[in-house]
């Protein structure tokens, strides 16, 4: 997977990595949250002002919402203000909150934000308060407050600077991304904890990423009553065996090494590759030229009368017909 990231110079919001995937949070909640964390302190708009502009529909948008208040992102509250009416107080943070912490947050807000008058919906719901999950510094300290790499690495817990503490850290980690693989393993802080020492001994096998992902998560079908449980189970006792490691193949000689030069006569230099049981410093061609010249001459061609001669000349393999014999002359 290949991934093109630009840093934005302006209009921007961070957002934690635990929002952008979560496995309980629908897209349709996920856009309302980054849509109001996105807005400016002095803008109170509401939950269904955002679902309003960013077309999500009535039924969509009230899963969302339970969803978010599920989670503990959206907290809301109806309180009654001084002429008696009610009115809606929603707090968006972009961290889990109980509802005590979510309280303090709202109780907390900065004196002189004064909660703005209902709206006149039927029923009268109001406009939201602003956001209060956080207040700039009331002191302007004028100093660089930014904390450089070294300087937040050096204040982490001692626990996870130490080796088994990343490797614990490391299967959490893991343990969290096989919701993808099942939606029935997400499992709490707790148990991950649990089961994170059991995954280690996994981790530090040769076994990849995938291959452990696939062996724990295989055959979980809709038959499995407990596949938390099966996971503890595969995690203790279905640790595979890693085969023997194959040795590498001896590494085969250059073709080049063999080549040999020719001493015959050639425009340039020619290399070749002696046959198996040859031995020698002369190519084919050269070879084929050496041997045409050593053979000997073929025997000139009989023409004309020799050539009579030598077909009426009687073998010595046969015998000799009665009209072969020579006719004896008269005497004398």
């Amino acid at each position: 997977m290949l991934r093109n990231v630009n840093a934005p110079p302006r209009a921007f919001t961070q957002i934690p990595h635990t929002i952008v995937r979560h496995p309980r949070l629908s897209p349709a909640a996920k856009t309302l949250l980054t849509w109001q964390l996105s807005l400016t302190a002095d803008d109170r708009q509401c939950l269904s002002e955002t679902a309003r502009r960013a077309g999500i529909r009535k039924t969509a948008f009230q899963r969302a919402k339970r969803e978010l208040l599920d989670e503990g992102y959206v907290h809301e509250w109806r309180v009654r203000v001084e002429s008696g009416r009610f009115r809606t107080v929603q707090l968006v943070s972009n961290v889990v909150l109980t509802p005590a912490e979510a309280l303090a947050l709202r109780d907390g807000r900065e004196h002189g934000t004064e909660p703005s008058p209902p709206g006149a919906g039927s029923p009268a719901v109001g406009e939201p308060t602003g956001r209060t999950d956080g207040r700039q510094p009331r002191k302007n300290i004028r100093e660089n407050t930014t904390r450089t790499t070294e300087q937040a690495s050096g204040e982490q817990a001692p626990g996870a600077r130490e080796p088994g503490g990343r490797r614990r850290a490391a299967a959490e980690a893991f343990l969290q991304t096989l919701v993808f693989a099942d939606r029935r393993l997400a499992m709490p802080a707790r148990v991950i904890r649990d089961l994170a020492p059991l995954l280690v001994p996994w981790l530090q096998s040769d076994l990849s990423a995938e291959e452990i992902r696939r062996t724990l998560t295989a055959g979980l079908g809709g038959d499995v009553r407990s596949p938390v449980g099966v996971l503890r189970w595969r995690l203790r006792h279905a640790l595979p065996d890693v085969p023997p490691a194959v040795p590498a193949a001896p590494r085969p000689e250059p073709r080049v090494a063999r080549m040999r030069e020719c001493r015959g006569e050639h425009t340039q230099s020619l290399l070749f590759t002696p046959r198996p049981g040859t031995e020698g410093d002369l190519c084919p061609e050269c070879r084929a030229e050496g041997a045409a010249v050593l053979a000997p001459p073929p025997e000139p061609e009989r023409v004309g009368f020799e050539l009579f001669r030598a077909s009426r000349r009687p073998r010595a393999d046969r015998p000799v017909r009665a009209e072969e014999r020579p006719t004896p002359g008269p005497r004398r």
